[in-house]
């Protein structure tokens, strides 16, 4: 699980500046008019004593800056280009005029910052939906920054060479990193809808934390309206074979039943459109949604070479005799003792028609649940096809192909509201919906299907800007992200069963053994030939029936003041993990596991199987682990002061202080070790009573075993204890050197 605390921040930037006249002297008292040029809502403010303004709380985007003063000609600042949380500078030269006088300017977007020592870089919308991709996943922009590489998974990122969970993942300032595993939620918005990516590489300010933050703001809408339409497809008639495509090829090897290599197939579509404007009506209200559709259809490619030969399926032995070999009848499966076969089975279904060796099972003695069971669950093959005569295998690679489907949608609705030129208030809804079958339950065993996702994601964020005064401004923002996810195989235990053709008793029976409740559970009775052929189970342990989904709350403050040449920023944020995660609830394979192993007189442990005879060894769980359900707390709180110590150096000074609680499960399915106990022989602490009937037997006969309570070490259920320590100091310097080149340091 991410167990590291990361403040969420803020997604809103920085205009400030120094107004002067002709001769550098500061002018105070001017008047600074800050203007959106998507809505034209503007802010006013004042210079200080100092002749600087500041102007906090503003969304990504384009702006202009207007500067009057008494007796003063008028400067206009245009273009002037805010990404995320960047602070920007719009300094002003006014001379004395007795006319009305105004000049314009538009401001050449720098290439970096030079206001501060953070190093950030931001993609635009226009550069998302314009950069060549494969994908219409925003997360896959990440790469475009140099100190962000692929992590273990797909989906996972590593930072600075640190991995995924050390980042912090957020929408329009919600928290969307993902509890478990440290990766982003899939609560992302359609790329339609991202007004920009903003990365926050290094040195940044104590408002954040971690190794590096992520943060997407969505789109607004502007004060005409604006929409947008697309239809991309990608498909196989147009692409090139892949690479394991060409790898299958080559190895392909026609057989009876399959005469030429299974054509690779893939169509992949995405539809939708964006619309954003005034809400009409309102005013100062502004409106921005999107939705887009992407569905596809590939082939999930399947190959094995451990089946048992297919003949062996319907009981016929006779392709694994070897006249060549020595023992000829190696492969052929022993007549189990307390079989009777009439004369004439001995004669025709026995090796020599000596009655020890099958050569072919007559079929009244093939059990009609295990005929059943191949019939549904085993890929088709031809029974003409080469043998493996040293262990009864498939001789050729078997290959096939799997339909697979997958269908993600993504909405976004995001409103802006003005109450006054001092009171703005924004908030976004972002849902994700997925369902997918790209992966199969048990390669090659086809009848199984694929494995099937559902998953779902609610995400809503808001923010309050209120400016208490020209010099001090408080943004409160909070929301949550609810993801649900379910994976689950295409039967339950129940419905296994009766297709293989147990009735009600039967199934009650089984049932009586590994559990009524595994009845209703997904995944099947795992059936285990050794090494000797390919086990009938499934792909994953995990994949089977597991839940994977979490819930994060958040609520985090920002109060900038500014003080003559100093800019501070003081605040706090809080986060509530939840996350369950069911990946204990098929291990072990609660379903009950029946091993056949090679031993004494079973010499084929797959023709024991199509006798119906009993297993070698079954095993079950008899006290399966409900799903992992953990909670804590983060808490993070920070003092920032930016020194505008003169125009071209800026001196950053900074703290941050986290508290992390421990995660504590709700069903105390927790265990820890004490390595110091009893002369360093160690012992076992659950965090409590109700652990104890999760707990493998072979534990309290190794070590002793204590609850959290009874260990006097000061630990709650969470078993371990709160770091309190978590103190981070910022301390940073910029130097301009010009309006394009910065020297930069920090700690």
């Amino acid at each position: 699980m991410s167990a590291a605390g990361f403040g969420q921040g803020t997604d809103l930037g920085t205009i400030r500046g120094t107004v002067t006249d002709s001769t550098g002297a500061v002018i105070p008292g001017a008047t600074v008019k800050v203007t959106d040029a998507l809505t034209n809502a503007a802010r006013e403010t004042k210079t200080n004593s100092q002749g600087n303004y500041e102007m906090f709380g503003l969304k990504p985007g384009t702006y202009k800056v207007t500067v009057t003063a008494a007796g003063m000609s008028t400067k206009e600042t245009t273009d002037i280009v805010l990404n995320g949380s960047d602070t920007v500078s719009a300094d002003a030269v006014l001379k004395i005029s007795a006319a009305q006088e105004s000049v314009v300017v538009s401001m050449e977007a720098p290439a970096i910052n030079t206001e501060d020592q953070t190093i950030s870089t931001a993609i635009s919308n226009q550069e998302i939906i314009d950069l060549p991709r494969d994908s219409r996943d925003v997360y896959s922009f990440l790469y475009l920054n140099p100190n962000i590489t692929q992590g273990v998974e797909d989906g996972e990122f590593k930072f600075l060479g640190f991995q995924s969970y050390g980042a912090n993942f957020t929408i329009d300032g919600q928290r969307s990193t993902n509890t478990i595993f440290g990766s982003p939620t899939t609560s992302e918005p359609s790329l339609e809808a991202v007004g920009e990516l903003n990365v926050l590489s290094t040195d940044f300010s104590a408002e954040y934390a971690g190794i590096g933050n992520i943060r997407i703001t969505t789109k607004r809408g502007e004060s005409q309206f604006h929409g947008s339409a697309f239809y991309n497809n990608k498909n196989s008639a147009l692409a090139a074979l892949q690479i394991q495509d060409k790898q299958g090829m080559a190895d392909f090897v026609p057989t009876p039943g399959v005469s030429k290599y299974p054509t690779p197939y893939f169509n992949l579509n995405d539809i939708g459109g964006s619309l954003g404007g005034p809400i009409p009506g309102i005013k100062k209200t502004w409106f921005f949604m999107a939705y887009e559709r992407n569905y596809s259809r590939a082939a999930v490619p399947i190959s094995d070479q451990k089946l048992p030969h297919p003949a062996f399926w319907g009981g016929d032995f006779s392709p694994a005799i070897n006249p060549s070999a020595a023992n000829p009848a190696k492969l052929l499966p022993d007549v189990p003792a307390g079989v009777t076969l009439t004369p004439a089975e001995v004669l025709t279904d026995t090796y020599l028609g000596l009655g020890q060796k099958f050569v072919t099972i007559p079929s009244r003695l093939l059990d009609p649940n295990v005929q059943q069971l191949i019939s549904i669950y085993f890929p088709k093959i031809s029974p003409l096809v080469p043998i493996n005569l040293a262990n009864g295998r498939i001789a050729d690679l078997f290959q096939t192909l799997l339909p697979g489907r997958s269908t993600r949608d993504l909405g976004t609705l995001r409103v802006d509201h003005d109450f006054t030129d001092k009171d703005h208030v924004y908030v976004v809804y972002n849902a994700s919906a997925f369902l997918g079958a790209t992966s199969p339950v048990r390669n090659p065993f086809t009848g199984l299907g694929l494995v099937q996702n559902d998953r779902r994601n609610n995400t809503v964020s808001g923010s309050y800007v209120r400016t208490i005064h020209n010099n001090l401004i408080n943004e409160a923002r909070g929301g949550f992200n609810r993801e649900y996810s379910f994976r689950h195989s295409n039967t339950t235990l129940s419905g296994f069963l009766s297709s293989i053709g147990f009735d009600s008793n039967a199934i009650d029976a089984y049932g009586a053994v590994v559990g009524q409740a595994q009845l209703s559970t997904h995944g099947h009775a795992v059936i285990d030939f050794g090494s000797t052929y390919t086990t009938f189970d499934r792909s994953g342990n995990r994949t089977t029936e597991r839940l994977l989904s979490q819930y994060l709350a958040t609520f985090g403050d920002t109060l900038t003041w500014v003080i003559k040449k100093h800019n501070l920023k003081m605040g706090a944020d809080f986060v509530r993990n939840v996350g369950q995660d069911g990946f204990a609830t098929a291990r072990g394979n609660p379903r009950g596991t029946m091993t056949y192993t090679v031993s004494g007189a079973l010499t084929n442990p797959f023709a024991h199987l199509l006798l119906g005879l009993a297993p070698t060894r079954v095993t079950y769980i008899a006290q399966p682990r409900p799903p992992m359900d953990v909670h804590n707390w983060e808490q993070g709180y920070f003092f920032q002061d930016d020194w505008k110590v003169t125009p071209r150096l800026t001196v950053n000074l900074g703290v941050r202080y986290e508290l992390v609680s421990p995660f504590v499960d709700k069903n105390d399915i927790m265990l820890n070790f004490d390595p110091t106990f009893g002369n360093n022989t160690g012992r076992f602490i659950i965090a409590s009573d109700k652990t104890t009937q999760f707990l493998d037997p072979r534990i309290a006969t190794t070590l002793p075993v204590v609850t959290a309570a009874q260990s006097g070490l000061g630990i709650g259920r969470g078993l371990v204890r709160t770091d309190k320590n978590n103190v981070a100091p910022r301390i940073g310097v910029a130097l301009g050197l010009g309006k394009k080149s910065v020297v930069r340091g920090g700690y």
